[in-house]
């Protein structure tokens, strides 16, 4: 009898060990799932461009990061309007054009470096045109405003660039694939072995266990 209860608290720790070795494995699992949820956040960071699309917005509707009235510190609008440079219809018209090139599609790319330097200027020039072409209309009606014409250019051109430097050579689609292998083979990698587990089944409630 006092053997069988030897058996029967020793089947007990076995199986407590096969237990605890199996929320080990749980953990290690949860743990390299968060990874990867980490993972695809920082991906989808790298590839997002909303905020370079917020703050042309912002440019081009001359607010600036300042205090407001409630002391929080967020976009401004000005008080002299002659520092807005464009109305709504420019607003409008600019975004209709740069949300064309600041996307996913952009950045997900393959460029090399002079076919950038080549969209870049065909842009440049036709951006050009297109706001002398329609500059009152867009609100740029009084001599100050005018004054702001090349940087408006010049602001958006590079805005875009950056946009397109990411796709320089593939690298940023390369970059998430490559981040992506990493991350499947340390989910892989980091599933233990238990080896405290029991071969046999056991189970307190099995009758052939008590003497």
């Amino acid at each position: 009898m006092e053997e069988d209860k030897d058996a029967y608290i020793e089947q007990l720790e076995n199986e407590l060990k096969a237990t605890q070795g199996k929320n080990i494995e749980v953990s290690s699992q949860m743990h390299s799932l968060t990874s990867l949820n980490k993972n695809e956040n920082v991906i989808q960071y790298q590839i997002e461009n909303v905020d370079l699309l917020e703050k042309l917005e912002h440019f081009y509707k001359g607010e600036y990061i300042g205090t407001l009235k409630n002391g929080e510190v967020g976009w401004v609008t000005p008080k002299d309007i002659s520092q807005i440079p464009l109305n709504e219809f420019g607003v409008s018209a600019m975004m209709e054009i740069v949300s064309k090139y600041i996307d996913k599609n952009t950045t997900l790319s393959y460029y090399s470096e002079m076919r950038i330097y080549e969209i870049l200027a065909d842009l440049g020039d036709e951006l050009v045109l297109y706001v002398l072409s329609n500059y009152e209309k867009m609100g740029m009606s009084d001599k100050f405003r005018k004054t702001k014409f090349r940087l408006l250019i010049v602001t958006t051109v590079h805005m875009i660039e950056s946009t397109y430097r990411k796709a320089i050579s593939g690298k940023t689609i390369e970059e998430i694939n490559q981040s992506r292998i990493i991350s499947q083979s340390d989910f892989v990698g980091q599933r233990p072995l238990n080896p405290l587990q029991s071969k046999k089944k056991f189970s307190m409630f099995n009758p052939r266990t008590w003497g």
